[in-house]
């Protein structure tokens, strides 16, 4: 079989070579709808699950990842999300309808604003949105194992968060630089590749693949040229880290030799347990009411 290249737009750096594994959805399990009651029974339990699901998710993140999920908590705790959804349920709606047109007209108001930060909450809320939904249909979310390259249109935040990503990578037909996900990929050193639209029915899950994600392209069925290429790629990738980690314990300058402070913003301790203290110069920002999860805080005076 030839090789395919397809090109598409980097999306975090690194690169993987795997199977190929095609992000498909389990089928829905047959749910009768009910009256009114039991819908509304059946959405309550949908967001209860998805309520403890997260948590037991954010108990095992920190930081931004951690942030992300809790939002995702917030807003399912948040009856404004969804009150609309049980008026509709009242009025002899199925669940999933009422739910799914809340939270569209919700996501809609979001991508809307013209604000890149409520342009990527509106992502979280389209996670939740089919949270939601998946447990109304009992439907189990996809198992994403070690070493394989994931293909699917989109990735969600809390699907993410939830794989485990050794020796992985990600390949998307649509998704954003700019997303949350890739956001996490960088952070975590997982290769992403999106906008990779010119598959077609070429994609086959358990293909051989390459991705690189510095170069933004995917390589299904790859030949020896191919694969010799792609590890000369990664071995030039490996020495330029190599340099880069080497100088990030010494003092960062400008180019006409002025000193640059570097100061992080923390959110958790915890961020801080791998951390090398000499790349960088001290602390510049504490969330610190994020310390305080579960509580109330106490008032700035006190902290």
């Amino acid at each position: 079989m030839l090789p395919l290249c397809i090109r598409g737009r980097p999306a975090a750096p690194g690169f993987a070579s795997g199977p190929l594994q095609i992000l498909t959805l389990a089928p829905d399990a047959r749910r009768p709808v009910g009256r009114p009651e039991e819908e509304a029974q059946a959405l309550r339990q949908a967001l209860a699950t998805a309520v403890a699901d997260l948590s037991d998710l954010t108990s095992r993140l920190s930081g931004e990842a951690s942030d992300m999920v809790g939002f995702q908590i917030a807003m399912l705790e948040d009856p404004a999300l969804s009150d609309q959804a049980f008026e509709t349920v009242a009025g002899g709606i199925p669940a999933e309808k009422a739910w799914a047109e809340a939270l569209d007209a919700e996501i809609a108001g979001y991508r809307s604003s013209g604000d890149e930060y409520f342009g990527a909450r509106a992502g979280d809320l389209a996670d939740i949105r089919d949270r939601i939904l998946a447990n109304l249909a009992g439907r189990a979310a996809p198992r994403i194992g070690p070493g394989a390259i994931i293909f699917a249109a989109d990735l969600t935040p809390s699907l993410f968060l939830s794989a485990d990503w050794r020796d992985g990578g990600i390949a998307l037909s649509e998704g954003s630089p700019t997303s949350h996900v890739a956001m996490l990929a960088r952070s975590r050193g997982v290769p992403m590749v999106v906008g990779l639209d010119g598959a077609g029915t070429a994609i086959k899950s358990g293909a051989s693949a390459l991705l690189d994600g510095a170069g933004g392209s995917l390589v299904i069925d790859p030949g020896c040229g191919e694969r010799a290429e792609f590890e000369r790629r990664r071995a030039v990738a490996a020495v330029e880290t190599g340099a880069m980690l080497s100088m990030l314990s010494e003092p960062a300058r400008t180019a006409d030799g002025t000193r640059v402070l570097v100061l992080l913003n923390v959110v958790d301790p915890a961020e801080l347990d791998e951390l090398d203290p000499a790349i960088c110069d001290g602390i510049g920002l504490v969330r610190t009411e994020l310390l305080f999860e579960g509580a109330a805080p106490p008032e700035e005076e006190a902290q």
